[in-house]
């Protein structure tokens, strides 16, 4: 018997489901963009469940009668496109024909539907693909579309949807695009009955960007407006300042010819063009819209229509990239102290000693019952380094300053000692990098302001100050946090956290986790959070820059639970806040760093690995010279 055979109709439309229907966002992508493509001037997106157990779209678009509708329940029905030279010349969002087949192929789905000026509508009820019921109703103009159930008929493929939580986000997420590419159109975007996004669809993209990243971001945009005649090609946007450059791409949207699309080359050129104002492992903010013909694109990729072709990819990179840089070159970015956002600065602590804003100070120490400030960076009140402070207190310890005359008595060599022997037999009995005793170095000075020189009897050491000191405060920052003894800083007034409604999801699940660390916050409505305390290790950080640098981290956007500022964070916070290379340090500031490495006993590599200090040995330094034969 024949083994080739046709596949029935129904297995035909779950197929095809398995490439439009991915998830809840998919549905909500193609049934929006259904509405755009019919003239709605008003959108409204409801989803319960994570969009599992119940979505809805309504819109006013044009609506249809009663046989179209019957008919966009089949594959490949479509009012799009009528034959193949329709493909060279798309210019709506939907064309293919199999988001309505597919999603109802999968789920229980109900249509309310009624023509512009018609006395009536239509309602039309499709389970698992089977149109089980069609009746005239009084309804308004527009479409209705609600979905329930998704993949009832298909647990297989129900099992491997996310979390509730995780697809509410994803549905989030590509709400944002949506109001950002047609900012032209109101659209609401009503989650578990509070209301998240509602845009005013007034036509201006500061008010859509606005609505999905808050206020705060209205001063730190750079427009975009230029239209290249020779070519045909017109791109309008912003790009954000460098103080809006994050640590990967979830917040650079490109949009062609109205339609989100994910492209390496629209962010390769924006990154290049941006190079320059950008820190490095950072990606600059921005929401372009790129308008060409559309012979010069290729939207026929994927079902998802997602990925794009471009015909000159080459020539569309070139353009783009002049064009971007001429408009940022001529704002040069400076950046500006603002007080209201920095009013933490203000904030005083009672009871606790002062601390400058140059590094985390302040720091509990893990060794003591109060708080020890940083030696290296502190400054005080009176205007001197905490360091010079420190070297005048001890000329008052009689102790320390024996201790240090004691440490300097090991430098001077034994009469009749020969140094060749000594240097060697010191690296044949030990390792100098484990048995190393910073304070009983002898400080030569610092090359290139970077590294410090010292020298034992036997060894020269050469030491990374930047590395040094970040080891320093990722160690004390994680004692500090595991054993649960950090203190909070109470704000006044307490700082407003405006975040978008995926963030908001994360920060929402963290809650504890951020209160078990020192952290007092709760949702202040919409899509903001209120800060009433901080812990004393950030309260000199800029709060919206440490959120979004955590929100950025894969392990808190895949919603997995860890506990806050804890290895990457306390590794990230640690190279942020510790002494920079170029940065010189007075003889009282290394000796109170070398001071501090040989108390703590610290590993010998910065929390990325790197060496803090190499080191040769005064025997290997003549032999070098051929002072040894």
């Amino acid at each position: 018997m024949p083994r080739i055979h046709k596949l029935d109709h129904f297995l035909v439309n779950q197929i095809a489901a398995g490439e439009v229907v991915e998830r809840p966002a998919s549905i909500v992508k193609e049934l929006m963009e259904n509405s755009i493509d019919a003239d709605a001037k008003a959108i409204t997106l409801e989803a319960e469940n994570g969009g599992i157990s119940f979505l809805r779209v309504t819109d006013n678009g044009t609506g249809m009668e009663e046989e179209d509708a019957k008919v966009s329940f089949q594959r490949h029905a479509t009012s799009k496109i009528s034959d193949a030279d329709d493909l060279s010349n798309i210019q709506t969002l939907g064309f293919r024909g199999e988001a309505l087949a597919s999603i109802c192929s999968v789920s229980q789905m109900e249509m309310v539907t009624r023509q512009r000026n018609a006395l009536s509508g239509y309602r039309l009820v499709n389970h698992g693909g089977e149109l089980i019921r069609v009746e005239e109703t009084g309804c308004p103009e527009g479409t209705t579309i609600l979905v329930r159930n998704l993949f009832y008929n298909a647990p297989a493929r129900l099992k491997f949807l996310k979390s509730p939580r995780s697809e509410t986000a994803a549905i989030s997420e590509l709400a944002a695009k949506l109001i950002l590419a047609h900012p032209e159109i109101s659209i609401k975007y009503i989650s578990n009955g509070k209301i998240i996004y509602h845009s005013p669809g007034t036509n201006c993209l500061r008010d859509a960007i606005i609505t999905i990243y808050g206020k705060d971001v209205k001063n730190e945009l750079i427009a975009i407006d230029a239209k290249l005649a020779e070519s045909s090609l017109s791109v309008f946007g912003y790009v954000g300042k460098p103080s809006l450059a994050r640590t990967n791409r979830s917040h650079q949207s490109f949009f062609v010819n109205g339609r989100y699309i994910k492209s390496p080359l629209l962010s390769q050129c924006v990154e290049e063009a941006a190079r320059e104002q950008t820190m490095i492992n950072h990606f600059p903010w921005c929401v372009l819209s790129i308008r060409l013909p559309s012979r010069d694109i290729d939207v026929n990729v994927h079902p998802s229509k997602t990925e794009i072709r471009f015909r000159d990819q080459k020539r569309i990179y070139q353009l783009l990239l002049e064009c971007l840089k001429g408009f940022l070159g001529k704002k040069p970015y400076i950046p500006s102290l603002n007080v209201e956002e920095n009013h933490l600065k203000s904030v005083q602590l009672d009871a606790l000693p002062s601390v400058s804003s140059s590094s985390f100070k302040g720091l509990f120490s893990p060794d003591t019952d109060h708080l020890e400030p940083d030696p290296i960076t502190a400054v005080s009140k009176g205007g001197k380094s905490a360091s010079e402070d420190l070297s005048l207190m001890q000329k008052d310890i009689p102790l320390q300053m024996e201790e240090e005359m004691a440490s300097r008595s090991m430098y001077i060599r034994k009469e009749g000692e020969d140094p060749r022997t000594s240097g060697r037999n010191a690296g044949e009995d030990d390792n100098p990098m484990d048995s190393c005793h910073f304070r009983k170095m002898n400080i030569i000075g610092s090359a290139f302001s970077t590294f410090i020189l010292a020298e034992t009897d036997t060894n020269l050491y050469i030491i990374d100050q930047h590395a040094a000191h970040e080891r320093l405060l990722y160690e004390k920052f994680k004692d500090a946090i595991q054993k649960q003894k950090v203190l909070s800083q109470q704000l006044s007034p307490p700082y407003v956290l405006e975040v978008t409604h995926d963030e908001y999801l994360v920060l929402s699940d963290s809650l504890q986790s951020f209160s078990s660390i020192g952290f007092d916050m709760e949702p202040f409505g919409g899509k903001s959070f209120l800060v009433r305390a901080v812990p004393v290790l950030v309260k000199e950080s800029n709060l919206r820059d440490l959120f979004r640098e955590l929100l950025d981290q894969p392990d808190y956007r895949t919603g997995n639970a860890r506990l806050l500022l804890q290895k990457e964070d306390i590794i990230r916070m640690s190279c942020k806040k510790a002494v920079k290379a170029n940065d010189k340090l007075s003889e009282n500031e290394i000796r109170s760093l070398l001071r501090d490495l040989s108390r703590k006993k610290v590993p010998l590599t910065c929390p990325h690995g790197r060496p803090i200090l190499i080191t040769i040995s005064r025997y290997e330094l003549e032999k070098k010279f051929k002072r040894i034969t």
